[in-house]
C-alpha cells in the first residue's frame, strides 16, 4: 500500500510541472498508479495465509482425531480427542510448526495448510503422515442409544460404519463414549490401541445386531460374534453404567490381540490389511463399496458403484447412463428397506451361495458370485442382473414407504430422480400409472416429440432449393446434394435429443425401452449418414484442388482416402448398431468377413482396377496433359481415377481405359520428352547457283539458332539428295517444349521464318513439274 501511495503522490507531484505537458503527464502517472493499485493489493492478499482456527477431522496411519485449533497472531493452540491431547505451534507463512502433548508423551509436528484453507497435510516427528480437513461440525448421530446392550452395539457399529464410509471422525468420539475400558485409566495411546483392536475384531466378524441382548435383568450381558465360514469367535461383554446406560467392555490389549490372532489364523491371512483385502471380494465388500460410492458420487464414487452392479445384460454404451439410473433405484430401495449394518452382511469371499439382502414379492435384492472375465482372476461379487431388472417395479411398490430410521437424507444421483421428486412436489397424481408408464412420462414423451417436429421444421428452412455443384463440374465430377446433408443433420439432432430425453425420464427401465433403442439406432444412422456426406463434400474440395495440378498422385490418394474413410464410417456405424440392439460382435465381424470374401470375388475386376491405380500411383509413367501412345492410339491424359483413366485422342474423342488394362500395356510417353525433334525437307530449284545454295544453308543455321526454345547443340542442315524436281535440303533440329501444342507452334514459327529467308535471298522452292516433248512422226 505504501508503494501505491508513493506512486500516487509522485504522479501528482510530476503533474505540477510545465503547463504545456501538465495534463498529459498527470494522466500518464494517474494511469500508472491505477495499474499499481490492483498489483499491490494482490501482493498484500497473497501474503496473508488462511486461518487455522476451527474444527478439523484428522487422520494418521492407525488412528483419527477431531482437532480444535485457535489462532492468535502467529501462535496456534488447540486440543484433540480422543486422547485429551494438546497442540502448540507457530505459523510461518502457511506452515505450522509445533508440538503435540498427550499424557506424559510429546513430539514435534509440521502442518501445511492448503490455499483454500479447507485441508492440511502434515507429518509427525517420526516421519509418518498426519493430514486433516475442515469439519462441518458435530453431525447428528444416525443411531444413538444405550438403553440396552442391543442399542449400544447398534450405536457403536453405526458410528464406526459412518466413519468408514463417510469419514466422520466425530463418530469415533461418539463411539468412545459407549466404551468401558477394563482396568481403568491408562495412557491415551494404549487406549486407542485397544480400541483399534476391538474395531478390527468387530469389523471382521459377521453377526446380526438384532440378536444382541435386548434388556437383560442383570447389570452385565454377553454376546458372541464370529467369522463367517470359519471356526473363530469372540465374546462381547456389556456392563451397565452409573447412568443406567450400557457400555461395551474393552479388554486388555493382550486378550484382544490373542482374539485377533485367532481370527487371522482361521482366515489364513497374515494381517488385518490382507484379511480386509480378501473380504473386499465378498457380499459385504460389495455393499461397502456401493455405500461409499453413493457418499462420494461426484468424485470417484460413480465408478465404484458401477463396479458393484452386474451390467452384463446391457450394451457397453449404456453402462454409464443406465447403470447410474439403476444405482439410484437401488439406493432408494435400500434406504426404504432398512438401516444397513455392514457387520450383518457375510464377508466370506469363498461363500458359494448368493446373499439375499432383502425379499419382496416383486423381487429380491441379491448379491451373487460372478465368474471373472479373466480365467486367472478371482470371481467377483455383485448385485445380480435379476436384482437390477426388478428394481423399477420394486421401487414403485415401495416409494410410499418412508426412509428407514437412521438413514440420512441425500440428493438424487440422476436427473430422472431429481425430476421425479420435483413432479411429486408439484402434482403427486402425475406419478400414477395409467398405461405401462407413469403419467408424467407420457406427457414428457409428447413434449419431446413435439419439440423434435419443431426442430425438423426449423432445420428444413436451411435446406437449399437447388443442387450445389462445383463451378468446374464435368460429366464425372461429384455433385453435392445440400438437402441430403440437411436431412442428415435433422435426423441426427432430433434422434440425439430424443435419446437424451428418453434417458432423462427413465424410459430405459420401462416396457417402452425398445423405443429408446429405436431412437438410439436412428441417431447412429443419422450420425453415420452425416459423416459420410460431410466426408464426401470435404473430399470433393481436395479432389478439385488435386485436379488443378499436373500430377495425378494427389488425385488418386484423395480418392482412396475418401473411400477408406467412408468405409470405416460405415463399418463403425454397423458395429454401433449391433451394440445398440445387443448383437454379439463376433457374429457381425464374421458376417463382414464372409460378406467381404463374397464381395471381393464378385468385384474382383474392380479390385484389380484399384490395384492398377495404385501401380500407376507408384510408377508414375505419365502426368496430366502428357501425350502418350497406348493401345495403338495417341491421346492426352486428362484425369486418373481410382478405377480408370480418362484420355482424349487427337480427334477430340474421349477414351476411358480401366487402370488394370492400362498398367499392363506398353506406354509410350511423348510427354516425358525433355525436347522434341522437328524434321523438315526443303526443295530448291535446280537452277539455283552453288554460292546461293551455300549462303542459304548458312543463313538457315543462323535462323534456327535464333528460335526461342531451340536446342543449339543438335542442329543438322545439309543438301541431301537430287529429287525428282528439286535439290532436297535436310533440316533436323530439337526444341525444348513440353507438349504437342507447343511443338506445333514452334514448327509453324520455324517454317514461316524459312519462307521469309527464301524471299530475302531470292531462292525459289521447287515444286513438281513435268516437261512434255512433242515429236512429229514422219510418214
Amino acid at each position: 500500500m505504501r508503494r501505491f501511495l508513493a506512486a500516487f503522490f509522485l504522479a501528482k507531484g510530476l503533474g505540477n510541472q510545465a503547463e504545456p505537458f501538465q495534463s498529459l503527464r498527470f494522466s500518464r502517472h494517474l494511469l500508472l498508479a491505477c495499474l499499481l493499485f490492483p498489483i499491490t493489493v494482490s501482493a498484500v492478499l497473497a501474503q496473508s495465509s488462511p486461518s487455522w482456527s476451527g474444527r478439523w477431522d484428522t487422520f494418521w496411519r492407525d488412528g483419527a482425531a477431531v482437532v480444535e485449533l485457535q489462532q492468535d497472531g502467529r501462535s496456534v493452540t488447540g486440543t484433540y480427542e480422543p486422547g485429551a491431547g494438546r497442540i502448540e505451534g507457530q505459523i510461518d507463512g502457511q506452515v505450522l510448526r509445533g508440538r503435540w502433548f498427550e499424557d506424559e508423551v510429546s513430539g514435534q509436528l509440521i502442518f501445511a495448510i492448503s490455499d483454500d484453507g479447507q485441508s492440511f497435510a502434515g507429518r509427525f516427528d517420526t516421519g509418518e503422515w498426519w493430514n486433516g480437513r475442515r469439519s462441518g461440525g458435530a453431525a447428528e448421530r444416525l443411531i444413538a442409544g444405550d438403553a440396552s446392550p442391543r442399542e449400544t452395539l447398534q450405536s457403536i457399529v453405526a458410528a464406526v460404519n459412518d466413519f468408514l464410509i463417510g469419514g466422520d471422525v466425530d463418530a469415533l468420539r461418539f463411539a468412545r463414549t459407549l466404551l468401558e475400558f477394563e482396568g481403568g485409566e491408562a495412557p491415551a495411546n494404549t487406549l486407542r490401541h485397544r480400541q483399534a483392536l476391538l474395531w478390527d475384531i468387530i469389523d471382521l466378524s459377521t453377526f446380526r445386531v438384532y440378536d444382541a441382548p435386548p434388556r437383560p435383568e442383570a447389570d452385565t450381558a454377553t454376546f458372541t460374534i464370529g467369522l463367517d465360514g470359519a471356526e473363530a469367535s469372540y465374546v462381547l461383554r456389556f456392563v451397565r453404567g452409573s447412568d443406567a446406560g450400557w457400555r461395551l467392555v474393552v479388554e486388555d490389549a493382550q486378550t484382544l490381540s490373542a482374539a485377533l490372532r485367532r481370527y487371522l489364523n482361521a482366515l489364513g491371512e497374515p494381517n488385518v490389511a490382507a484379511a480386509r483385502a480378501a473380504m473386499a471380494r465378498s457380499p459385504r465388500g460389495v455393499m461397502q463399496r456401493f455405500l461409499f460410492g453413493i457418499h462420494d458420487w461426484d468424485g470417484s464414487g460413480r465408478d465404484a458403484v458401477l463396479s458393484t452392479l452386474d451390467l452384463s445384460m446391457l450394451p457397453d454404451h449404456l453402462h454409464n447412463a443406465e447403470g447410474s439410473l439403476l444405482a439410484d433405484y437401488l439406493k432408494n430401495v435400500l434406504d426404504r428397506a432398512g438401516f444397513i449394518f455392514l457387520q450383518e452382511i457375510p464377508n466370506n469371499p469363498n461363500r458359494t451361495t448368493p446373499y439375499v439382502h432383502y425379499s419382496h414379492p416383486l423381487g429380491d435384492i441379491v448379491i451373487a458370485r460372478m465368474p471373472a472375465e479373466d480365467e486367472d482372476a478371482p470371481d467377483r461379487w455383485a448385485f445380480d442382473a435379476g436384482t437390477l431388472r426388478n428394481l423399477p417395479p420394486l421401487y414403485a411398490a415401495m416409494q410410499n414407504l418412508p426412509m428407514a430410521e437412521g438413514v440420512p437424507s441425500s440428493q438424487p444421483l440422476t436427473q430422472f430422480f431429481s425430476l421425479r421428486e420435483r413432479i411429486r412436489d408439484l402434482s403427486p397424481s402425475l406419478l400414477n400409472r395409467a398405461v405401462v408408464i407413469e403419467n408424467w412420462q407420457w406427457l414428457a414423451i409428447l413434449v419431446m416429440l413435439a419439440a423434435a417436429l419443431v426442430l425438423v421444421a426449423l432445420l428444413g428452412l436451411l435446406a437449399p432449393k437447388a443442387r450445389v455443384e462445383p463451378d468446374d463440374a464435368k460429366a464425372d465430377a461429384p455433385v453435392f446434394q445440400g438437402k441430403g446433408l440437411v436431412h442428415a443433420v435433422r435426423l441426427t439432432l432430433c434422434s440425439l435429443g430424443l435419446v437424451w430425453g428418453f434417458g432423462g425420464i427413465g424410459l430405459i427401465e420401462t416396457p417402452l425401452a425398445p423405443l429408446h433403442t429405436l431412437v438410439s439406432a436412428t441417431a447412429v444412422i443419422g450420425c453415420t449418414w452425416f459423416a459420410i456426406l460431410a466426408t464426401g463434400m470435404i473430399g470433393a474440395i481436395f479432389q478439385r484442388r488435386a485436379a488443378s495440378t499436373v500430377g495425378y498422385a494427389d488425385e488418386i490418394v484423395t480418392a482412396m482416402a475418401i473411400g477408406i474413410i467412408k468405409l470405416a464410417l460405415l463399418v463403425a456405424g454397423l458395429l454401433l448398431l449391433a451394440e445398440i440392439v445387443n448383437l454379439p460382435y463376433e457374429g457381425i465381424l464374421a458376417g463382414l468377413g464372409v460378406g467381404g470374401l463374397a464381395l471381393a470375388f464378385a468385384a474382383r475386376e474392380t479390385v484389380s482396377n484399384i490395384l492398377g491405380g495404385i501401380l500407376l500411383l507408384t510408377d508414375r509413367p505419365f502426368r496430366r496433359g502428357d501425350l502418350i501412345e497406348t493401345h495403338g492410339q495417341l491421346a492426352t491424359i486428362e484425369t486418373v481415377g481410382i478405377r480408370s483413366t480418362r484420355l482424349k485422342r487427337l480427334d477430340d474423342t474421349v477414351m476411358i481405359i480401366p487402370n488394370a488394362q492400362l498398367s499392363d500395356q506398353v506406354i509410350v510417353n511423348w510427354g516425358l520428352r525433355a525436347r522434341r525433334r522437328i524434321d523438315l525437307s526443303i526443295g530448291l530449284t535446280y537452277d539455283t547457283p552453288r554460292d546461293l545454295l551455300d549462303r542459304f544453308l548458312a543463313d538457315l543455321r543462323g535462323l534456327i539458332l535464333r528460335q526461342p526454345r531451340v536446342d543449339g547443340q543438335d542442329i543438322y542442315i545439309g543438301m541431301k539428295d537430287f529429287g525428282a524436281s528439286a535439290i532436297e535440303i535436310e533440316c533436323r533440329c530439337f526444341f525444348r517444349v513440353s507438349n504437342y501444342d507447343e511443338q506445333v507452334a514452334a514448327r509453324s514459327a520455324l517454317v514461316g521464318d524459312i519462307v521469309e529467308l527464301a524471299k530475302k535471298l531470292g531462292v525459289n522452292f521447287a515444286f513438281p513439274t513435268r516437261t512434255i516433248h512433242i515429236v512429229k512422226e514422219e510418214s
